[in-house]
């Protein structure tokens, strides 16, 4: 006699995929865990960089995973003027149950600190620089005013 569970049809120990369930930012933590509809075989989390600060995250059932596959895949997108990547972060695509928790490791690392940005002015310049011209100009406008 063989394990009861070796007896089973294949429709009931195939399907009833349990995935984690959630929609996070920053973070890879998802406790709710669902029972995937009878035609929903894979586990997925998605996860895309909104900006330097922020990474969503979504995980549930999925029909298919060939766009993990690189034949499968849609060409890059445009990249924006200001950031060396597209808004892409990490994939994980997987059929066992709950096989969609956690996320990579190096999340805290990626996410970097919040900085202040500063840009170069035309027509600026520091101060004390030009304060003979300066000097010059306020008094010629004042005497002009009076």
């Amino acid at each position: 006699p063989g394990a009861p569970w070796v007896l089973l049809a294949p429709k009931v120990w195939t399907y009833n995929l349990r995935c984690h369930e959630c929609f996070a930012t920053n973070t890879f933590s998802c406790i709710d865990i669902r029972t995937c509809p009878y035609h929903l075989r894979r586990c997925l989390t998605v996860s895309i960089r909104v900006n330097a600060r922020e990474i969503l995250i979504y995980k549930d059932c999925t029909f298919n995973c060939t766009f993990v596959y690189r034949e499968e895949q849609m060409p890059e997108a445009p990249r924006a003027r200001y950031w060396a990547t597209n808004s892409f972060y990490w994939v994980h695509c997987c059929n066992t149950m709950t096989c969609n928790h956690g996320g990579p490791t190096n999340l805290e690392r990626d996410i970097v600190p919040e900085e202040a940005i500063e840009e170069e002015l035309g027509g600026t310049v520091r101060l004390g620089e030009a304060t003979l011209f300066l000097s010059v100009a306020s008094v010629l406008v004042s005497h002009a005013l009076t």
